[in-house]
């Protein structure tokens, strides 16, 4: 039986847990980090919550250029892996 995945809704909140701008929506998933304005220490803080939460480590996988579609895809595949 496969484990929890992480979600979009799941995503937006870690988004507005490390700061993103209340107005980023599920719409703006497929923006860069960097155009988010989210800087080392918000990817940082996304990547630790999601292995505290999910036993994943993505900490060298987000770059500023990733997405946080590139994100909840990248966990959700390490997940199905396991």
């Amino acid at each position: 039986m496969p484990g929890p995945n992480l979600t979009v809704d799941d995503i937006q909140a870690l988004l507005m847990a490390v700061g993103a701008d209340g107005a980023v929506t599920a719409a703006d998933h497929g923006r860069t980090f960097e155009d988010l304005h989210l800087d080392s220490l918000a990817r940082f803080e996304i990547a630790t919550r999601i292995q505290d939460r999910f036993g994943v480590n993505v900490e060298d996988d987000i770059t500023a250029e990733s997405t946080p579609a590139d994100v909840l895809g990248l966990v959700n595949d390490r997940l199905a892996a396991a």
